[in-house]
């Protein structure tokens, strides 16, 4: 009877002794896979993303500053550009305000000219109507002095001298009377005449030019505000890959004796009729339970 469970026993020993060894070189192979892939490819991995991680923010720091140069260079060009337009603005707001000084002034020099050819003239025109009542008067004087030397020679005497001289006083009276109204009325039409001139040549006087409002300074292009990327933290860069821990279990000499003596009690109890068999068929474990002996 003892032989029945200690074969059993000495075959689940060995099959014990020959799955640790299989455990034991599985486990050392997967060592060495998890050190070469770690020491291969996983620290390398790391190494070259952090590296990939920093290259990455250089670009992108380098051409932000290309980026913040370039807009300088563009404003500084721009504000040359601007101060020259400007002064340009500048130089032509003079010119044209010169040039209406100068029309201004011409138009003042004809204005005077004008006045002063129009007050010639009309004195000119006075001077000849003066002229020509003189003249009429000294006819009128001239023509009176021979009537009376006439009625002298007639030798009228008495009334009818009289009258005569009466009748000639009335009538170069008459006459001197409506010379000086139309001396006057001359006069008057003169000046009125010389009064509307003026009036026509003052309206049509340039106005004095004022000084135009100067052109707005330009003002200096503003730049934006850039902002360069933060600097990189450890937690940037991920925990190292550490070596992996294997999946495969190593069994102790204490679990491959309990496996054993396992195996041989149940080898033991398959032949005690009564009891529970469990029987393992290709790793399935089927647990099978006699029927009962009613009677025996």
């Amino acid at each position: 009877m003892p032989w029945n469970w200690l074969v059993p026993t000495a075959i689940g020993l060995f099959q014990g002794n020959e799955n640790k060894k299989a455990a034991k070189k599985a486990k050392s192979d997967e060592d060495a896979f998890l050190e070469k892939k770690w020491a291969e490819y996983d620290m390398p991995a790391y190494e070259m993303s952090g590296d990939k991680l920093r290259a990455d923010r250089d670009f992108i720091i380098e051409g932000i500053n290309l980026k913040v140069a370039n807009e300088k260079k563009f404003a500084a060009f721009k504000d040359q550009n601007n101060l020259r337009a400007y002064q340009q603005q500048l130089k032509i707001r003079t010119f044209q305000h010169e040039q209406q000084e100068r029309l201004y002034r011409k138009s003042e020099y004809l204005y005077a000219q004008s006045v002063q050819q129009a007050q010639e003239q009309a004195a000119i025109q006075m001077q000849e109507v003066k002229q020509k009542f003189a003249f009429e008067n000294e006819d009128r004087i001239i023509e009176s002095i021979q009537k009376k030397g006439e009625l002298a020679v007639t030798s009228q005497t008495g009334r009818n001298a009289v009258k005569a001289a009466q009748s000639e006083m009335y009538d170069q009276g008459r006459q001197i009377t409506i010379m000086t109204e139309s001396l006057i009325s001359a006069d008057r039409n003169t000046r009125m005449g010389l009064r509307d001139f003026l009036r026509k040549a003052d309206a049509q006087r340039m106005l004095r030019p004022e000084a135009p409002p100067e052109p707005l300074k330009p003002l200096e292009t503003p730049l934006h505000d850039y902002q360069l990327p933060r600097a990189l933290q450890p937690f940037d860069f991920g925990p190292e890959p550490i070596k992996g821990v294997s999946f495969q279990q190593v069994p102790s000499s204490l679990s491959v004796l309990a496996g054993a003596a396992s195996a041989g009690f149940s080898a033991y109890a398959a032949q005690t009729p009564g009891t529970n068999t469990t029987t393992n068929y290709g790793g399935s474990y089927i647990h099978q339970t006699p029927s009962p002996t009613w009677g025996v």
